[in-house]
Order: C-alpha cells, then structure tokens, then sequence
C-alpha cells in the first residue's frame, strides 16, 4: 500500500507556516507569559490562551481588555460626594486631610508612597492604583464577571490591600505588569506586596499563572 502523497501534507504544513507568520505580523508582536499582547493598531491588550489552556494544551479564548468595562470612571458608592479616589485619599492620608470648600475633594495631606517610600503632600502627585491590576484581573479570570463585578472590584473600598495611593510616576511604570515583570522599587515592601497580591488574587477568585507564582516565590524566599 502506497505511504499516500507528501506532496499535499507538504502543502497544507507551508500554508499553516505562512498563516501563522501573517498572523503574527498582523499583531504585530509576540506574545507574553499570559499569551497576551498589545495590539499596535488599535492599543487594545488580549489575550489568545491562558496559563491554565497551555498547561492542558488547549486555547479558549480570553475577550478582549477593555478598560471603559472595568473602571469608566471613580464611583461615590456611599453617596458623600467623595468617589473612590478620595476616599482612598483621605483613609491613607497620615494626617488629617484638607478638604475643597463643598468636602468632595481631598486637597492636602500627607502620605507615604510605598512603591518608592517617598512621602508626598500633595494628592495631584499621587494616583489610586488597583495592586493587582484590572488588565491582570481580566486575563486572570475576571475577563468572565459580569460589568457590574467588574466595578465592584475597580472601586473595592472592602479593604485596604485592593486600592493604594501611590507615586503617579511609579504607577506608571508599573503599568498593568505582574510581580515578574514588576516588584516595587523598594525592596523592603516586596514582602507585604506580594502578600498582598496573592491575598487579593484568592479573594477574588483569580488564576496565578507559574512564571508569576515563581516570581512570588523567589521575592518570598527572601523574606524570611
């Protein structure tokens, strides 16, 4: 019996070759750990598998990171007329803050970055950062939640570890990067970081993927 025609399989293997490179060229980049990426013409940050599809071979696919669904914009959960930001403000401020003359807005006060351990007074400098980070979330199970979960989170005043005002510019660094890609620049908060982030990762139910979870475990082992 003939071994059938290489020809054809030959074929079918080029065709694949040249739809794959296509495709990443289309993407214009690889993909990272998460088997996420950002794609240049649009900016918008996806994913195509997820740590758990690698590790069972499979690739279901994760929608696309939108932040607008996550964290439109800061809620007033408690109708006080200070939205989250504010409240976050004026909770880590280590003195008692200044208010605007209506009492929405903190103004003035005194607060310790611990991204950088910088101490700073005044709230533009600063930024509300989520520690573990909306697109982080997304691609770590949250990508499933309905809006309004997605909201909860992007504004949980339910504890202390989700939200922190910190550096603006090292928040920006930071940018939406795990602790493999991102510790804190200083060193003597990694330990209470990474805590914090895997106490925030389980109680929202989120993945860890194992470059993240050998990050954590290498900053840990230095913390004892």
């Amino acid at each position: 019996m003939k071994r059938g025609n290489r020809v054809l399989p030959l074929a079918v293997a080029l065709s694949a070759l040249l739809l794959s490179a296509s495709s990443a060229l289309a993407h214009g980049g690889g993909l990272d750990a998460k088997g996420c990426h950002t794609e240049k013409r649009t900016g918008e940050y996806h994913c195509h598998r997820t740590p758990e599809a690698k590790k069972q071979g499979t690739s279901p696919a994760v929608s696309t990171y939108k932040r607008k669904e996550w964290h439109p914009w800061w809620r007033d959960a408690d109708k006080d007329c200070q939205n989250t930001r504010h409240e976050v403000l004026a909770e880590e401020s280590l003195v008692p803050v200044t208010l605007s003359p209506d009492g929405c807005r903190v103004i003035a006060g005194k607060w310790l970055d611990p991204y950088s351990g910088k101490i700073f007074t005044d709230p533009r400098e600063l930024d509300i950062d989520h520690l573990v980070p909306l697109k982080e979330a997304h691609i770590s199970g949250g990508s499933t939640w309905s809006t309004e979960k997605k909201r909860r989170y992007a504004n949980d005043l339910s504890s202390p570890a989700t939200l922190l005002a910190v550096s603006s510019s090292e928040n920006r660094k930071k940018g939406a990067l795990d602790p493999a890609r991102w510790p804190p620049p200083n060193h003597p908060y990694r330990c209470e970081y990474v805590r914090l982030w895997k106490e925030i990762k389980t109680r929202w139910g989120l993945r860890s993927d194992a470059v993240e979870k050998k990050s954590i475990e290498e900053i840990e082992s230095k913390c004892r």
